[in-house]
């Protein structure tokens, strides 16, 4: 009887305690056309986008356009992912040589919970020498399904890296990215768990029973 318990419990456990990692996405898969800036005003400021999350979702690490991703970018870059009413909710520096993925160069970051259906704000500092150089107005922008893009986003001048809460109507300042997991249905309470693992023996310890009964 020991013997088949232990060979359900083999099967049982994997399935309940090592679900499949989802792979990562890239917010912001593609974008065409637009200006090329290297500032605003000739201050230190943030640029970046709004967009709202359109599922649970897991943000692990945020990016920055490269327009050469042959060659490093010429100086460091703070990227942030802040809520709509101004929270810092992650921030990374990108690094000249940081790995790319694309023309995007990335930044893990400890992951940030992005709520369905809320607005949030992502914006990466340019300061000066102004050396590395965005995209501004693009006139075609893909993003993925699981969000949905709102406009261009910028802060004060002279605003330094801080939220860019100034909205704007164009296709937005790229500029950062950010890569993200769809949250996936939770693994069970361990009371559940093992109310589940006490089923699978009483119908183990029944089954044995039927067949060992004269």
């Amino acid at each position: 009887m020991l013997k088949n318990l232990a060979s359900v419990s083999t099967l049982v456990i994997p399935f309940l305690f090592f679900p499949t990692q989802a792979q990562a996405s890239v917010a912001l898969q593609s974008f065409t056309g637009g200006s090329l800036f290297t500032d605003v005003n000739g201050t230190n400021m943030t640029v970046g986008w709004s967009f709202a999350a359109n599922d649970n979702l897991s943000v692990t690490s945020l990016g920055l356009w490269d327009e050469t991703p042959a060659d490093p970018l010429a100086q460091t870059h703070q990227v942030g992912l802040w809520s709509s009413t101004g929270t810092l909710l992650g921030s990374a520096t990108i690094q000249t040589n940081s790995p790319l993925t694309g023309s995007f160069r990335y930044a893990a970051i400890a992951p940030v919970a992005l709520t369905s259906g809320l607005t949030y704000f992502l914006g990466s500092e340019i300061s000066n020498p102004f050396s590395d150089q965005y995209t501004s107005s693009a006139s075609s922008i893909v993003t993925a399904p699981e969000i949905t893009f709102l406009g261009g986003a910028r802060n004060n001048s002279a605003g330094g890296f801080s939220f860019p809460s100034i909205t704007t109507s164009v296709n937005g300042r790229f500029g950062p990215n950010f890569q993200f997991q769809v949250v996936s249905a939770s693994v069970p309470e361990p009371t559940s768990t093992l109310g589940l693992l006490a089923l699978v023996t009483l119908g183990a310890d029944s089954t044995l029973k039927r067949k060992n009964k004269p």
